[in-house]
């Protein structure tokens, strides 16, 4: 098993450094499956690939029948790999939402009966897990327009979803943290360099200094659970009809955390998506159907929506400095900053009457 894991630092090269070649073989020796068609997918510190594969299964026993849709291929960034527990907790957070109903990628077993492999990739050996995942088909939220209905269902999803998980638990989760968890939005100051001005700078840390004062100073009173941690416009499938939600994926940020910093970031990536801070309203008002908010969760909403907004910009900004091809990475940045700005330009009483939550 790895070690503990630190928090990314600075100039600390994570991401596998492999071939869709060498992926493929990956799969075929640990799955056996054959693969037909792999192409990768975009994200941040890992390597994901979209793989289909032929109907026919080689030496495992464990998968009856082979995805017509096709699997995930993750191959984790070598720092997160360090955290053994976390992905035997996220496997059975992904089996368990799945007994319940949500539609969600589901872990496949590897020939040995493992869900997962630690395996050495690249020319500076470092080791990284491998994880095979259902693929799940639709559109992703960011291709149908945002409207107020949809954002309701968004809403209402979130609150269902978060509902669903306080039923669950696992030692994996206790002590997870990482960089994109909203608690730890104090280290972005180590990442500040990559902003393009000193404006950028202040207002980020202005944010934080509120986050500080007014969140973290209060965080033992707030209701907390597990979260998905990333409910973004890329990771919520809709109906083909661009009405409701069908499906959530990627995992990959779930934690033990206060359940209004679900809220937050959806927030944070609604807003974006729908050019519009009053378009809140409507994920609120869904959110409301399932879940109440206390006085407290309203009171800072704003701010830490408007934290989840300095971390996207800042950790997008470092990680497209080292990665300047992967414009994934700061495709929103223009209007999320417009967005911030605007935001933050507002009072707490304005904003809670904006979202209808004033008290």
């Amino acid at each position: 098993m790895c070690a503990d894991a630190n928090i990314l630092t600075p100039g600390q090269q994570i991401k596998a450094v492999l071939s869709e070649d060498e992926a493929s073989r990956l799969v075929e020796l640990r799955y056996g499956l054959q693969v037909k068609r792999i192409v990768e997918l975009v994200a941040y510190d890992d390597r994901n690939y979209r793989v289909i594969c032929e109907d026919r299964i080689r030496d495992n026993t464990h998968v009856s029948e082979v995805s017509k849709d096709g699997y995930v291929l993750k191959i984790v960034n070598s720092l997160d790999s360090q955290k053994t527990g976390f992905f035997e907790a996220q496997n059975e957070l992904l089996i368990f939402l799945s007994k319940k109903g949500f539609t969600c990628p589901v872990p496949v077993k590897q020939t040995d009966g493992s869900y997962y492999s630690c395996e050495t990739i690249g020319e500076d050996g470092s080791r990284h897990i491998l994880r095979l995942l259902v693929y799940r088909p639709g559109e992703v939220l960011c291709k149908v327009p945002a409207t107020p209905e949809l954002l309701k269902k968004v809403g209402l999803f979130t609150a269902q979803l978060n509902k669903s998980l306080e039923e669950f638990s696992h030692s994996g989760y206790d002590n997870h943290t990482s960089l994109w968890v909203l608690a730890a939005v104090p280290r972005l100051r180590e990442f500040t360099f990559a902003l393009e001005d000193k404006s950028q700078v202040e207002l980020v840390e202005q944010v934080i200094s509120s986050f500080e004062q007014r969140v973290l100073s209060i965080l033992a009173s707030l209701d907390k659970g597990i979260i998905h941690g990333d409910l973004n416009e890329d990771n919520l499938i809709v109906t083909a009809d661009g009405r409701d939600v069908q499906a959530v994926i990627d995992f990959g940020d779930s934690h033990r955390s206060c359940f209004v910093f679900e809220l937050a970031i959806c927030l944070c990536y609604m807003i974006t998506q729908s050019k519009s801070l009053e378009m809140a309203k409507h994920v609120i008002e869904g959110y409301l159907m399932a879940r109440q908010l206390s006085q407290q969760e309203r009171q800072i909403l704003k701010v830490c929506v408007c934290a989840r907004f300095c971390q996207s910009l800042v950790m997008g900004s470092y990680s497209y400095q080292r990665e300047p091809n992967n414009y994934y990475l700061i495709k929103t940045h223009e209007i999320k900053w417009k967005l911030l700005r605007q935001l933050w330009s507002m009072s707490d009483q304005e904003v809670m009457a904006l979202w209808g939550i004033q008290d």
